[in-house]
């Protein structure tokens, strides 16, 4: 009998879930797996229920925690369905799971999950809680790629982006003086070191106060532990915006073409199509770009995005932030170009080299980035990595099986 999957197709204005369920679908039945896809709404929540017990999977699977649905059991209490039905429910976080904690924190005493991740460090956060964990780094659909266009813009540049003065006002109403100059130096400190997880900077910053607001943000942690991931969620974007207007801020000569939402006053270079954030529209843009520079989230310290692998697909030469992961999946200077954020002189110095001196190999390295991504790095083969995760689960329960069957066995003959 094959094993059976029901995939949970959940509304995304951005796009990304229909492109990744699909193709992830598509692969596993190639793998032999049976597969279902629901997509539940208020109005056929139901249905979608009874559609799961008739189909009895083996596995659930959803994005970022989106497809959870809650029931209530035979003693009428609350529960995640997949512990109710009994199978192993699948969630694949795109993103740091900080920023679902709302949809994690219920779900934290159920055995019956496997938290995917994109970023080692997401892991190892999810397993100091003990949850099993594994890493799946994102991928392409290579049916949603564009094909290679005339260049029509000299430098894209991926959103959003928000003056971080934004923030610091923000929080001014908002915090007392002492949280307030935690939010602030935490935002600075993760800003200036780009591969220093957040979770670990709070902890070390932290240390740097005094006892008494020590004690103080560990009783916030403690008994408004919602509200304090909520306020790390919100310094992690003051970082993130930090570093990507500094970069906005830094550059001078080359026009900059924005996608997506922008918050503050920005110099003439700087064009922005606050209208472009759906990935068919940003990869579409991409593709009509020579150079793409990327400032990734610092919620991904270790990791790489998945609009980084769209970028590279789409034949733009894509700008990635120095991290060891980008090593892991391309060949930097060859396929992809890398920068410090905090260069601005790198910066620019580069965007001038591959802009005005090389352009020809601007375009050889964007030509075998792109057909890296299509040899490697898509969503068909990210599924066939899936595929073998949730075989040797299979393998180890029915191994299970038969070691308490040996065990059961020995326990009779010995009576």
């Amino acid at each position: 009998m094959k094993p059976r999957i029901a995939f949970i197709k959940t509304p995304d204005p951005r796009g990304f879930n229909e492109d990744i369920i699909d193709a992830l679908s598509k692969s596993l039945s190639a793998r032999n797996f049976e597969t279902l896809v629901v997509e539940p709404t208020p109005e056929n929540i139901q249905d979608v229920v009874n559609q799961i017990f008739e189909f009895k999977p083996l596995f659930t699977f959803d994005l970022n925690l989106d497809g959870v649905i809650f029931a209530e059991d035979e003693k009428n209490e609350k529960k995640p369905l997949f512990d109710i039905v009994g199978n192993i429910h699948v969630s694949w976080f795109l993103e740091d799971p900080l920023l679902h904690y709302m949809k994690l924190k219920p779900v934290l005493s159920s055995n019956q999950l496997l938290f995917l991740n994109v970023d080692i460090e997401h892991s190892q956060w999810l397993a100091q809680m003990g949850k099993n964990v594994a890493f799946l780094a994102p991928g392409v659909n290579p049916s949603k790629v564009p094909p290679v266009f005339e260049k029509e813009f000299d430098v894209a540049f991926v959103g959003p982006v928000i003056e971080p003065i934004v923030y610091e006002e923000f929080w001014k109403d908002k915090l007392d003086e002492g949280l307030y100059t935690f939010a602030v130096e935490l935002g600075r400190l993760v800003y200036r070191n780009p591969d220093m997880p957040l979770r670990y900077a709070s902890g070390y910053l932290l240390s740097q106060f005094a006892p008494d607001f020590q004690q103080g943000i560990i009783k916030l942690q403690q008994e408004r532990d919602e509200d304090f991931m909520k306020l790390l969620a919100e310094i992690g974007g003051y970082a993130t915006n930090l570093r990507r207007w500094h970069i906005l801020e830094s550059i001078d000569d080359i026009e900059i073409n924005v996608l997506g939402e922008v918050r503050g006053q920005t110099k003439e270079n700087i064009v922005v199509y606050e209208d472009i954030t759906s990935l068919k529209d940003v990869v579409s843009f991409l593709a009509k770009s020579k150079i793409s520079l990327l400032s990734q989230p610092i919620f991904l310290p270790t990791g790489i995005g998945l609009t980084s692998f769209y970028s590279v697909a789409s034949s733009a030469l894509t700008f990635l932030e120095e991290r060891l992961s980008v090593k892991s999946f391309f060949s930097v200077d060859e396929e992809v170009v890398t920068y410090h954020p905090m260069d601005s002189v790198e910066i620019e110095g580069k965007l001038a080299y591959y802009l005005e001196d090389s352009p020809s190999e601007r375009e050889e390295m964007a030509k075998k980035g792109r057909d890296k991504v299509f040899k490697e790095h898509t969503l068909l083969q990210r599924g066939e990595i899936l595929g073998n995760i949730l075989e040797d689960i299979i393998k180890q329960a029915s191994q299970q099986d038969i070691n308490q069957s040996i065990e059961n066995n020995n326990n009779e003959e010995g009576a």
